[in-house]
């Protein structure tokens, strides 16, 4: 009989979708991503939307120095959640819970994580942390992912280093550029889903 709290009808309902249906998911969540972004560059940005592309660094490097970030950060966090105490809270958040039992082809990783890093860092470092700063919005990115629980100090501190990952995301953006905190986000979800999927 199986374990009614390992996996809810929504988690059921993600493991089921096809790879179309993941890809199309994926596109209808970037192009929300893409609108909000507009509006509130739009409406609360001195500048329009190429100026949150700025940066003293080529695309490429951007890009080389965000994919070294990110391979980096998700070596740390795979370590953390594959001790033990980590482990055995990691349920609780559904994100984790969800994807852990997932069986994701490469191309549905790769794609889920290109369209969530490049959106998901457009929104909240492009267009939302120059309005309330890479606290506030760390915080919002963190909670919007479920990663703040209180049931326990592990659960405190998984959250806690949720947040620096955020912060170091928003690190990125201001001092290399958003293209390098793209790459990152990107490098380590599919990092993250590959090793997590694999670890089941």
């Amino acid at each position: 009989m199986d374990d009614p709290q390992k996996e809810s009808p929504e988690d059921r309902s993600f493991l089921e979708l096809s790879s179309l249906k993941l890809l199309i998911l994926s596109l209808v969540s970037a192009n929300i991503y893409v609108f909000f972004s507009f509006l509130i560059i739009r409406y609360w940005h001195e500048g329009g939307i190429f100026e949150v592309f700025g940066s003293n660094f080529s695309i490429g490097q951007q890009m080389g120095l965000g994919t070294g970030v990110g391979l980096i950060l998700a070596a740390i966090i795979y370590f953390v959640i594959t001790r033990t105490s980590v482990k055995d809270v990691l349920s609780d958040f559904s994100v984790f819970n969800a994807l852990s039992n997932a069986n994701f082809s490469f191309f549905d990783n790769t794609q889920v994580s290109l369209f969530a890093g490049a959106g998901e860092e457009l929104l909240f470092r492009g267009a939302i942390q120059p309005v309330l700063g890479n606290t506030l919005t760390s915080i919002i990115f963190i909670g919007i992912h479920g990663y703040f629980k209180f049931k326990s100090p592990i659960h405190i501190a998984f959250g806690a280093m949720m947040f620096g990952l955020s912060f170091t995301l928003g690190l990125l953006f201001e001092h290399i550029g958003l293209f390098a905190a793209m790459a990152a986000h990107a490098v380590y979800d599919l990092v993250m889903l590959v090793a997590i999927q694999r670890n089941d």
